[in-house]
């Protein structure tokens, strides 16, 4: 059994996995020589091919997983009129910040504003759908099992996190700057994954906890009709909480550790889009936490001392979510923060870490095909009446 795992958002990566062995892992950014490099909605069929694909022969798989970080969106469409009313804005305000932004609540506040707020509207993008179709005219498709899950971008994490440790039963944690829009079905549009707990045990994958996050869009929120507002006004700083399909969810605004590393690097100039969070996390080793001294150095150290004692109290959730579990996998983005992993194991000496060796985005491919082959192989049992 040969599975083609392909991971579309950004750290565009091509796994090549036989029989549930991990054979080769493919960045596209490396074949193309282009940093930073991913599939966009604004680009060709021919563009959007990949190169590792062509380049490496992976042209004939009995099988295709593709995995992505959800490209849907929610969009709040103001009057003109309400850029130029500071008053009306104000009053906007409080309404946003009042309580978590669910579709009925944005409704409700629409609602009570219909003549500023004009329409909400949900963008299911057909981005996905090109991209993927892009990809499957460069192999041989006939016969070939194709698998696409929108929402399982930090589950593939955790997958391929869970398969590649040494570790038969594990808790896995998941945290980078943000993932799939789960709960958009469930009327929570624009909150993505950021920070989850996965039980991992006899090849089985469970979410436990799941931190969902709306800030990219209150930020874009923010930015299309409240105009002289410092950043951050429409941030609702009290979480809603819930369970949903026996999952624990915290649906917030606020970003991310990944995220606000990323939000960093572009502040301090290492990059125009806000990608080099890396850098930051190395700029952290060199600074010191000094009074009245601000410079990259040790702004970037207070973050990194915010982040570990933000990720300590979340490990410490995980851990008393499965308390007789003494393995922790580590995957996602902001797992490649090396300064802050160590210092987990001085935080919890009772408690084995085993850090992703993909923790990026390029590990949901791995993630997505082992995921495939699990179930194909279920599947083959079930019908050979071994289950």
């Amino acid at each position: 059994m040969k599975i083609l795992g392909v991971n579309t958002s950004h750290d565009t990566t091509v796994a090549w996995v036989e029989d549930g062995v991990v054979k080769n892992v493919f960045e596209e950014e490396r074949c193309r020589r282009s940093k930073y490099w991913s599939p966009g909605s604004d680009v060709s069929h021919d563009q959007v091919k990949l190169l590792a694909i062509d380049h490496y022969q992976l042209h004939e798989p009995d099988a295709v997983a593709f995995a992505t970080y959800d490209r849907r969106q929610v969009n709040v469409h103001f009057a003109d009129f309400v850029q130029e009313d500071r008053l009306l804005q104000k009053d906007l305000i409080q309404e946003f910040t009042k309580e978590q932004l669910s579709l009925a609540r944005l409704k409700e506040i629409q609602k009570t504003y219909p003549k500023a707020i004009l329409d909400i509207s949900e963008d299911f993008l057909d981005a996905d759908v090109m991209i993927n179709e892009s990809i499957l005219e460069q192999i041989q498709t006939e016969d070939v099992t194709v698998d696409f899950d929108i929402t399982g971008h930090h589950f593939f994490h955790a997958v391929c996190a869970s398969h590649l440790s040494p570790y038969d039963e594990a808790i896995c944690i998941t945290w980078d700057g943000g993932g799939s829009n789960c709960y958009h079905e469930d009327g929570w549009p624009g909150y993505q994954e950021g920070e989850c707990i996965f039980h991992y045990k006899n090849e089985q994958v469970k979410p436990l906890f799941r931190r969902m996050t709306n800030h990219r869009f209150v930020d874009e929120l923010q930015n299309s009709a409240f105009t002289g507002w410092q950043d951050g006004e429409l941030h609702c700083l009290e979480p809603h909480k819930e369970t949903i399909r026996d999952c624990e969810v915290e649906f917030v605004s606020v970003p991310t550790n990944g995220m606000n590393f990323s939000n960093m690097s572009y502040a301090l100039g290492c990059d125009d889009l806000g990608r080099a969070a890396g850098k930051v996390m190395g700029m952290a080793s060199y600074g010191r936490m000094i009074p009245n001294v601000y410079n990259k150095h040790t702004v970037a150290n207070m973050l990194e001392h915010d982040a570990l004692d933000h990720s300590v109290a979340f490990i410490q959730k995980a851990i008393d979510m499965v308390p007789d579990c003494k393995n922790i996998v580590l995957s996602g983005g902001f797992s490649l923060n090396c300064t802050n992993n160590y210092k987990y194991l001085q935080a919890f000496p009772d408690h084995q870490f085993f850090v992703d060796p993909i923790p990026h985005d390029g590990g949901t491919a791995v993630g997505a095909a082992i995921n495939l082959h699990r179930a194909l192989q279920e599947d083959e049992d079930v019908s050979n009446g071994d289950s």
